[in-house]
């Protein structure tokens, strides 16, 4: 059965290999058929920006990057916090594919959607 599967994000660099173990969880997730969304919020919106999970892995090795274009190329909506990247002044044009910057009440509608399982990272 798939489920609805909301990951929040909120690990930015200086916790880099958590983020990275919820985006391999986030993949694996999407690769067994889930319908995934992502939403990041706090320092992790710096994910969703062009160049920025290049080096990036865990400590058992898996890399960022591979997690994040698995996700891209099955189509999976990343969710970039409109007031976290307003004060870190990220305008859409500096995400990758498949990233977007949504408001809050974006993310409260998956919490309110009991069909929606919400992790949070």
């Amino acid at each position: 059965m798939t489920q609805k599967i909301c990951f929040v994000i909120s690990k930015g660099f200086e916790r880099s290999g958590g983020a990275t173990r919820a985006f391999q969880f986030a993949a694996l997730s999407v690769e067994a058929g889930h319908q995934v969304e992502i939403f990041l919020i706090d320092d992790a919106i710096h994910w969703a920006q062009l160049g920025m999970a290049e080096g990036i892995r865990s400590s058992t090795g898996e890399h960022m990057k591979d997690l994040l274009d698995i996700l891209v190329a099955k189509k999976t909506p990343i969710h970039v916090c409109k007031a976290c990247a307003n004060k870190r002044l990220i305008s859409p044009d500096d995400l990758i594919e498949s990233a977007q910057i949504s408001g809050a009440p974006v993310l409260v509608d998956r919490i309110g959607d009991p069909t929606c399982k919400v992790i949070i990272f």
